[in-house]
């Protein structure tokens, strides 16, 4: 039973740390609100 738990808890934590990744060096598109106009923002901190 604990093997299971164990298991379970890793794959839970792995799945998340996944699901975190990012490719690296894209750009973010972000689109305004009250105008509409579209653009790209470069990623900083990575």
């Amino acid at each position: 039973m604990k093997k299971l738990v164990l298991w379970t808890l890793i794959s839970a934590f792995v799945l998340s740390m996944a699901a975190c990744a990012t490719t690296g060096g894209e750009a973010m598109r972000v689109k305004c609100p009250s105008c509409g106009y579209e653009f790209d923002v470069e990623r900083y901190g990575r």
